[in-house]
């Protein structure tokens, strides 16, 4: 098997590997935009993971476009084991075998251990693809899960994507391409959500994303509380919680709280959030899946970062602020903190709220700008 090596063949059936959950499908869009526009007469596959014990699940066939961006979808089952795996990759093997795929594009979460790697080269080898674009890339470049503290501020993995692109001879892959192609009718359905809310004309939207998956990701929900309740006096916003079913009960707590905002978590599809998303003047909230989609829709972002994962890794693309506390821990890469998540009660209301104001008083767009993004 072999790279690009600086030179693009005519390739006319392509696949492309990334797998992950919605935030790693959002990062990697500058990179499936630089293989569509680079091969527009080909056939283009995503080839991801779904996880099908889990019914909140967001596959990248309910995050990213309908057509214009992939002509087909791939994916696997995580989350088995035993014979139900080796039956999975089976059948995988097979369907990726009989496609007759021109060459793979190797774009799995930068920290693929080397033996990782080895394994999906045997697979693209038994499936029959003899190019593979990106893999040499990783070898050298990949992040290991622990390094000398403090750590080292690494390139994004929206960054690193398109570097790997780069290196292959996409010159035109640009990290700030990131379009959705959201429709109209998500476009009003957002605007009806938006309607039914109460919201009133005038007040500054801003989207909150008080959840995640991982609870070491997390800030506390009582400087939510604090942090939005000076924000509504001092800017009057009005804050919509964002994110899935499992933020639906905290989030009715919060807007009780405030007396004021709305929650759509749960209510809306992903792509309707990504449409409610582009109204907002700003998100303020965690290292989760909505912060990358509001990065996409060109909203800008104040994130709360723990210090599980390494610095910068994660950041979303554009002008946005990261809020991130060393500790002496940090790159645990833990879900669940044993220090009762030290790092992010470093992160005070105050920071928090200073930093959510400069944003707010950047005067994120015009009324008409925003309306032109809306409609475009």
């Amino acid at each position: 098997m072999e790279d690009l090596e600086q030179f693009k063949p005519d390739l006319k059936k392509i696949l492309v590997f990334r797998v992950g959950h919605l935030g790693d499908t959002i990062v990697a869009l500058p990179g499936f935009w630089a293989i569509r526009k680079a091969y527009r007469n080909a056939t283009v596959t995503l080839l991801s993971n779904e996880d099908r014990r889990n019914k909140d699940y967001l596959s990248p066939r309910n995050i990213l476009p309908e057509s214009d961006l992939f002509d087909d979808w791939l994916a696997y089952p995580t989350n088995v084991s035993g014979i139900g795996k080796a039956v999975a990759v089976a059948k995988t093997l097979l369907e990726v075998r009989r496609s007759k795929f021109d060459a793979v594009f190797y774009m799995p979460p930068r920290e693929r251990s080397l033996k990782q790697i080895q394994r999906d080269m045997m697979f693209f080898k038994w499936a029959g693809i003899q190019i593979v674009v990106g893999a040499d890339y990783y070898r050298k470049h990949r992040l290991g899960l622990v390094g000398e503290r403090p750590l080292q501020k690494v390139s994004s993995e929206g960054e690193f994507l398109v570097d790997c692109l780069r290196q292959n001879g996409f010159d035109e892959a640009d990290l700030h391409i990131s379009d959705l192609l959201l429709t109209a009718a998500e476009h009003a359905a957002a605007a009806e959500w938006l309607e039914k809310s109460k919201y009133q004309p005038g007040r500054r939207l801003v989207a909150i994303g008080c959840g995640g998956k991982r609870p070491s990701r997390i800030w506390d929900e009582e400087r939510f509380k604090e942090t939005v309740d000076r924000l509504i006096a001092d800017h009057n916003i009005f804050p919509v919680i964002l994110g899935g079913n499992e933020e639906r009960m905290k989030g009715e707590r919060l807007v009780d709280h405030w007396g004021t905002g709305a929650n759509a978590a749960g209510e809306l599809s992903v792509r309707e959030a990504a449409a409610l998303l582009k109204r907002c003047s700003i998100y303020l909230g965690n290292d989760t899946g909505p912060m990358h989609l509001a990065a996409a829709v060109g909203t800008r972002c104040v994130s709360i970062f723990s210090a599980a994962d390494w610095p910068g890794q994660w950041v979303p693309a554009g002008n946005h602020k990261v809020i991130r506390m060393v500790v002496e821990c940090e790159g645990c890469h833990l879900d669940i903190c044993p220090f009762s998540n030290k790092c992010l009660d470093l992160v005070s209301v105050d920071e928090v709220y200073l930093v959510a104001s400069e944003m707010l008083e950047l005067g994120p767009r015009s009324e008409r700008q925003r309306e032109e993004l809306i409609v475009k």
